[in-house]
């Protein structure tokens, strides 16, 4: 079975129609009409959101031998793809806290070297003792 003979079935199992699919899709109905036809296939991203809307794996999307679409649950692998990148951006951000905080303490470092550098050549200059 074909990509696009597989495409087709799951619309219909769905009860979408070409235009339906396209606005899901945020393409063109030609588009999905190409991609039912074998002329064309979609994006990636495209390939991604069609394995969530019809809950199958790129396997049963993308591979002819695979004729049968198992119970894939492909929500539950967004869902902790979803998690490990917040968890990742949340280090990142944790990461860049710390290298801001060290960067501010060396310019707090830096101006207050300055400013008793100053205060010992004022005292050295105007003669009173340090």
């Amino acid at each position: 079975m074909t990509f696009g003979e597989k495409l087709s079935k799951l619309r219909k199992e769905n009860n979408y129609t070409q235009e339906q699919l396209a606005d899901i899709l945020s393409v063109s109905r030609q588009s999905v009409s190409k991609w039912e036809s074998d002329i064309a296939y979609p994006e990636t991203d495209k390939l991604i959101d069609l394995g969530k809307l019809f809950d199958c794996s790129m396997d049963y999307l993308l591979k002819e031998e695979i004729t049968e679409k198992t119970d894939v649950h492909t929500s539950g692998v967004v869902k902790t793809v979803e998690k490990l990148s917040k968890k990742l951006m949340t280090d990142q951000n944790k990461s860049k806290a710390k290298k801001f905080t060290k960067m501010i303490g060396i310019i707090f470092s830096v101006f207050m070297a300055a400013d008793i550098i100053s205060l010992i050549v004022y005292f050295l200059v105007s003669g009173i003792p340090a």
